[in-house]
């Protein structure tokens, strides 16, 4: 019965492929915009706004990350609209492309059904699914570091010219995406000076140098502005514990116990015969070998950054060594000789998954975001006297009120309003924070209503008369 199924799978590997991906995509595309935009959120939607020119984004970028998912937002906002349901369509589809990359990932690595597999963890993975409803960089990332080791792999077995121009393009795209694409740069670049060692071919040495010059070139525009940000202290990145990998490890499960125990299970499986890789056939040392650097050196070398120089380290950023876990979770899989076994947990990591997703974390039910959309529509709707509003985020609310004649003012002329009645907004606050704001303001002005969101209020204040 279970060679009957295992036949079936590659003989419908098409129809299958194409389920994983539909269960992928519904799983993105369900409930997209069910939040609002947050602060993080709207560091990417306000300055890709359609008016803006390239020169503005590319300036604004000098300050968050290099402007490659910046362009691409600023043009989809240009082509369909600048709206919340554009931005986020805009990052769900490049979360969706992630499947089909990390299936030819995974095909190049090791079979077919093998890219299946890792199409599927892929699919139902929390951590991708969170990332790719989020208008930020994050799904990009991952996908070039997909197609850029796809290319790598490619390259090295093939030493085709057209893998190496491939390898080339989405290198630099990964560059361009995040600041965290060049430890993947450098680990490649490791890795290809370890497998020269054993493999002197004169193509694969040729290609790889002028690959590399070429990517390290794409990239020299930026150096300046990377070098600015080197001396920059992020002050909401704490110092990484000892332990690090394993807690973003249970974050990229979605924090799924049952699903984190399998995939410890298909870890254990990979080690154990990774020293058997003849069994695989020609070419899966340098395949086990590259994944292992891959996923080393994303973590070391910025995690000696952050304890001896500044904290770098966040798990979002190490989105581009998920592409090498997914890829290594799907050898220690391969190696599962039981067949029943093998797609036994397959089924019991989808139901896990989905179950955890929508029962456990209330992922399409739960507000986790502040509520800027929330508390901007609240205020747009009873400011029918239109009260001045200010704000100590007046450019992030500005978004909210982009089709609305009234203008977010900065809380730092509040006092100076000279107004009967004012609108005070805050988001992404303490209750400490947000209560210290309004103190500043209590000589001058007393509140009348407070309205409270998650991670949001709308407070009316009236002007204090003197007496």
């Amino acid at each position: 019965m279970i060679n009957k199924i295992d036949d079936l799978i590659i003989n419908k590997r098409v129809y299958i492929f194409f389920a994983i991906l539909f269960l992928g995509a519904l799983l993105r595309f369900y409930h997209f915009n069910f939040q609002s935009l947050w602060l993080d959120e709207l560091y990417s939607v306000v300055p890709t706004d359609p008016k803006n020119t390239l020169q503005s984004i590319i300036e604004y970028c000098k300050g968050d990350q290099p402007p490659l998912f910046f362009i691409y937002l600023h043009y989809a906002f240009k082509i369909f609209g600048y709206s919340e349901i554009v931005g986020r369509s805009a990052c769900v589809l490049v979360g969706v492309m992630c499947i089909p990359a990390i299936y030819l990932l995974g095909k190049e690595c090791l079979t077919e059904t093998a890219g299946l597999f890792a199409a599927l963890l892929t699919a139902i993975n929390y951590f991708h699914i969170y990332y790719s409803q989020e208008v930020r960089f994050y799904g990009m990332a991952f996908l070039f570091a997909s197609l850029s080791y796809l290319f790598f792999i490619r390259a090295f077995k093939r030493k085709r010219t057209i893998d190496f121009v491939g390898y080339t393009i989405c290198t630099s795209c990964l560059l361009y995406t995040h600041y965290f694409g060049l430890f993947v740069f450098g680990s490649q670049a490791i890795t290809i000076l370890v497998l020269l060692a054993y493999n002197s071919d004169k193509k694969l040495l040729w290609g790889s140098v002028v690959s590399g010059i070429v990517v390290g070139v794409s990239f020299l525009p930026w150096l300046p502005t990377l070098f600015n940000d080197l001396g920059v202290d992020v002050g909401w990145i704490k110092s990484p514990s000892p332990f690090f990998v394993a807690q973003y490890f249970y974050d990229y499960t979605g924090k799924d116990a049952l699903t984190t125990l399998i995939l410890v299970v298909f870890i254990y499986n990979f080690f154990k015969y990774v020293g058997q890789y003849s069994e695989y056939g020609k070419g899966i040392k340098p395949v086990l070998f590259t994944i292992l650097i891959w996923i080393v050196l994303t973590y070391l070398v910025p995690y000696i950054r952050s304890i001896t120089i500044s904290p770098m380290l966040s798990n979002r950023y190490t989105i581009v060594t998920l592409p090498a876990w997914i890829i290594l979770f799907t050898i220690g899989w391969d190696r599962i000789d039981n067949l029943k076994w093998k797609y036994g947990l397959s089924v019991v990591l989808i139901f896990s998954a989905i179950i955890n997703i929508t029962l456990f974390r209330h992922y399409y039910t739960t507000i986790r975001k502040d509520q800027y959309r929330e508390v901007s529509q609240l205020v747009l709707t009873k400011n029918e006297h239109h009260y001045p509003i200010y704000s100590s985020l007046p450019w992030h609310f500005s978004f909210y009120f982009r089709n609305s004649k009234e203008q977010i003012l900065d809380i730092s002329s509040a006092i100076h309003s000279g107004k009967d009645k004012i609108w005070l907004l805050q988001a992404h606050f303490t209750e400490e924070e947000w209560e210290a704001e309004v103190k500043k303001l209590e000589q001058s002005f007393k509140v009348v209503e407070k309205n409270t969101l998650i991670g949001a209020n709308a407070i009316l204040l009236e002007a204090r008369k003197n007496e």
